[in-house]
């Protein structure tokens, strides 16, 4: 009896082979045309195994399924196997390899070389499992050309892939934050450290947590931060900002700036995407330029600083747009509707 093929199961199949395509270098168009297939197979309305029940020659009318294609997956029908052509493409591959690539941000490339340099089992779940272990021990960082950020993206996205690296309730990451700036305030108790990001605007449900402390005693407060109790690893360890991962594999940033960069740090970093966007467009009509340092005259290149958030949306002619607010709406018409009419009265 045959195999019931899900279109999920078929695009995974497509999508095997143009990964294998791809680390063996053939033919970039070969790689390109048998990803394409597998995109529109994942997303197809109608079961492709019923229209080929019906019809093998039907799967010619489907958007990238040439002969080609059509032939692996009609072998795949009938012979509940991959096409000969199609083993042998898979040879001397890694099945882990076929597993990574499903992790976002994980190519094959880069899956090849890590099936190259570590060991793994042919088990998909116990390779991630394994993955995971190999990136927080930190042996993912020293294969070549990968390192320590590639290290942390595979561990990041990997946990991502299992629901391990969950979204914390708003509740859950305060109390997280809050232990966490409490443990700080220890060793500095004077300074000001602010949750940035969607923590800051409020969000129902959080994934990393990230802070900005306002000091010039960078060194001091980023090595007290990765020495947390709780972490599990520290991710990385800059010269104004450091990473660790602590319990239930929560990622935490610690930015730190001296207090005249600070409320341009806090707000590059705490509006949505879509608000900053907006924010850059709208500024740059104004001929300014916004980043992390300040605001930058393009006529003249000075660069301006502000002491808190207030005077930084004011310098732009626009009311100060709360944090919870930010999300990348009207808020900055509504901002500037305000400010222009503040200077009216």
């Amino acid at each position: 009896m045959n195999k019931i093929y899900s279109n999920t199961e078929v695009a995974e199949y497509l999508q095997n082979i143009s990964t294998a395509y791809e680390i063996k270098r053939k033919n970039i168009f070969k790689t390109v045309s048998y990803q394409n297939a597998a995109d529109t197979v994942a997303t197809y309305p109608k079961s492709i195994q019923e229209i080929w029940q019906k019809n093998p020659k039907d799967l010619d009318n489907i958007p990238n399924i040439g002969p080609n294609i059509l032939a692996k997956i009609d072998y795949l029908f009938k012979h509940n196997q991959p096409h000969p052509a199609v083993i042998k493409a898979f040879k001397n591959i890694h099945p882990s390899v076929f597993t990574f690539t499903k992790i976002e941000g994980i190519g094959p490339k880069i899956a090849y070389k890590l099936s190259k340099n570590l060991k793994f089992s042919s088990d998909p779940e116990k390779s991630l499992t394994e993955l995971i272990e190999y990136a927080q021990n930190g042996k993912i960082r020293n294969i070549p050309k990968l390192g320590q950020k590639s290290e942390q993206l595979i561990l990041t996205q990997t946990l991502n892939f299992l629901g391990l690296g969950k979204r914390m309730t708003l509740k859950q990451a305060k109390k997280t934050a809050q232990k966490i700036i409490d443990y700080l305030h220890q060793q500095f108790p004077e300074i000001e450290i602010i949750p940035l990001g969607s923590l800051r605007r409020q969000v129902k449900t959080i994934g990393d947590i990230d802070l900005a402390a306002k000091s010039s005693d960078t060194e001091k407060i980023l090595n007290n931060f990765v020495e947390y109790p709780e972490k599990i690893q520290i991710i990385n360890r800059g010269d104004k900002k450091a990473s660790i991962l602590i319990e239930n594999y929560v990622r935490v940033d610690l930015m730190v700036q001296p207090s005249e960069n600070f409320a341009s740090l806090i707000q590059h970093f705490t509006g949505s995407r879509q608000h900053n966007i907006n924010l850059r467009k709208y500024a740059l009509n104004l001929g300014l330029s916004i980043s992390e340092y300040g605001i930058k005259d393009l006529k003249t290149g000075k660069i301006n600083t502000f002491d808190n958030e207030e005077k930084l949306y004011n310098f732009l002619r626009l009311c100060y747009i709360e944090p919870q607010k930010r999300t990348g709406d009207k808020e900055i018409e509504i901002a500037q509707e305000c400010y222009n009419e503040s200077i009216k009265n």
